[in-house]
């Protein structure tokens, strides 16, 4: 059964065109979604670690105020005068006056940070740390006029810090020497490390800050591979301002956030896996993709169920009539669906038994009623043969030609017994040939000028067609052909085969025919004849259709060498109906 006839295949069709426009919104629903919720998370993003970053560079900015203030206040700058008090007391009480000052900065601030004043002329050291003391050489190896991340001793105990030194006056930068005072302030790590574990706690991202140099300072809790890969990835491309980067690191998407940090000249760094921050919508999609899986699946389900309780037993119906419409009235149906059709198909055994029963009854008698035709179709043909037969034989009696009527007396005799065989209606083309050949004897006794020749292929030999076939037709040529003609007249009989039909044609080179004529004898052999016309040709025609059905055909041809050939066809015993 075609597709376009196929109800299960246009169900099934009809599903997944109806879900097809659902899947296809539904995806184009979930990537806006994620679309949307990617830009909205990178604006969070870069909002929050900008504030960060501004929030360090506000108290990096506080602590470079303060070291300028330092640096121009009157009293401190006292420091590298100190030398010139003569007084012991004096010059320690102007030293805690300044170190108070120093500590109340410092308290002021939400970093622990470390002041140092140095004054080279007087070599006084001031500082929160009460454990250093006056180093120039350590000064120089450390001094940086803008934030660095240096390694200092404090205590005996190295750190990370970051530090800046402020000289006053500026040009004597290049000369510590002959520096008047020398500011330093620097912070430990640490405050950083603490904004970030802060930062962290309040998201789900993994702060770091990061220098050009490759220097890192991360959380306490970071990810030491994830970091290491995004400080290699990040040292590759180039970081600006702020941006926002989608990476891929072990197969798997995370959103790279950044800020500048432009008083420390770091870059603050966050990152973040998209796939948490879209796990909620993954699963809202994977449950709905899995919920359509589930629906087809139950729908291709239900419509095999459809399709073999409901489309098979049609098909196998509708195939059973077409047979039944082709003739093979022995279709049963011997499925048994256990349903609504074993009573339709039980239906249809009964009509198709009912059919074949009068069919067979039918077909017998009309078997009978073809007997009774062929019987009286030969009874007309034997008659009129005879009657010529003892026509030429009065003729030669008269004639006194004893040993011609003696010989035409035992053709006659034979063609006599051919015909009376009337048990068997049918003969083998090589019994009618040689019934022909005895007729042509026959007539040559009659008509000097007649000569035959026959030749047909030995394969057509056992052909079976009806008796008395081709007796009239070779008859026809002889009296309308050949006798009434002056010259030397000819019969030929020859046979012709293919793959699908027999062909016997008998023709003569006798008066012929017109084409009038011709049209006439055509249109007289499709319609039974009335009793002043002869009914020869008719009745081999209706022979042939009895025997062998409508592909058996008698037709007529003028020849261009004169007389009249009749071409007799009929197809094979394994193509005839």
């Amino acid at each position: 059964m075609r597709l376009r006839e196929n109800t299960f295949a246009k169900m099934i069709t009809l599903i997944i065109l109806l879900l097809i426009p659902i899947i296809v919104l539904y995806t184009l629903s979930i990537q806006t979604s994620i679309g949307v919720i990617n830009d909205e998370m990178k604006s969070l993003k870069q909002k929050d670690i900008t504030f960060l970053a501004s929030e360090i560079d506000k108290s990096v900015t506080t602590l470079s105020t303060l070291g300028f203030l330092l640096s121009e206040d009157i009293h401190i700058q006292q420091l590298q005068n100190l030398h010139l008090i003569e007084s012991a007391y004096q010059r320690n009480d102007e030293k805690l006056r300044i170190l108070e000052r120093l500590r109340l900065l410092n308290v002021a601030q939400r970093w622990d940070t470390q002041y140092s004043i140095t004054a080279p002329a007087s070599k006084q050291l001031v500082s929160t740390n009460t454990y250093l003391s006056y180093d120039l050489d350590s000064i120089k190896k450390i001094f940086t006029p803008n934030w660095k991340y240096k390694e200092m001793t404090i205590q005996s105990i190295k750190q990370n810090r970051f530090v800046r030194h402020i000289v006053k006056p500026k040009r004597l930068e290049g000369n510590l020497d002959k520096a008047g005072i020398i500011v330093e302030i620097s912070f430990p790590e640490e405050h950083l490390i603490k904004d970030l574990d802060t930062f962290k706690l309040a998201g789900k991202g993994d702060p770091f800050l990061l220098h050009a140099d490759g220097s890192m300072i991360k959380n306490r809790t970071a990810d030491k591979e994830m970091t290491a890969s995004i400080q290699a990835l990040m040292q590759q491309a180039t970081v600006s301002e702020a941006s926002n980067q989608i990476i891929t690191i072990r197969g798997n998407d995370f959103l790279v956030t950044s800020a500048h940090v432009k008083t420390l000249d770091w870059y603050l760094i966050d990152y973040v896996p998209l796939a948490d921050v879209l796990k909620p919508i993954v699963k809202s999609r994977n449950l709905f993709y899995g919920s359509v899986g589930l629906l087809l699946i139950m729908s291709l389900l239900a419509g095999y169920l459809l399709y073999r309780n409901v489309q098979r037993p049609i098909g196998l119906l509708i195939r059973s009539v077409k047979r039944l419409q082709e003739g093979n009235y022995a279709t049963r149906i011997t499925a048994n669906p256990k349903n609504e059709f074993t009573y339709l198909f039980q239906r249809f055994n009964d009509m198709a038994a009912n059919t074949e029963q009068l069919i067979q009854k039918v077909y017998v008698e009309e078997l009978r009623r073809r007997e009774a035709n062929v019987k009286q179709l030969q009874s007309q043909i034997n008659p009129h043969f005879l009657y010529n037969c003892f026509a030429l034989i009065r003729s030669l009696a008269r004639l006194g030609k004893k040993e011609s009527v003696m010989k035409l007396a035992m053709h006659l005799s034979t063609y006599y017994r051919y015909t009376t065989r009337v048990e068997k209606l049918t003969a083998t083309l090589k019994e009618e040939l040689q019934l022909v050949e005895s007729y042509l004897e026959i007539q040559q006794f009659h008509i000097q000028h007649l000569s035959y020749h026959i030749q047909v292929p030995e394969t057509m030999l056992s052909a079976e067609l009806p008796r008395l076939l081709l007796q009239p037709i070779v008859e026809n040529a002889v009296l309308h052909g050949i006798e009434r003609f002056d010259g030397d007249g000819l019969i030929t009989i020859t046979g012709e085969s293919d793959d699908r039909y027999h062909t016997i044609i008998v023709a003569d080179n006798g008066i012929g025919m017109t084409e009038e004529l011709l049209r006439k004898l055509e249109k007289k052999i499709m319609n039974p004849p009335d009793d002043s016309s002869g009914c020869a040709l008719w009745n081999i025609r209706q022979r042939m259709l009895f025997q062998f059905g409508q592909e058996a055909s008698i037709t007529f041809r003028i020849r261009d060498e004169g007389g009249v050939a009749v071409h007799l066809s009929w197809p094979h015993e394994n193509y005839s109906n």
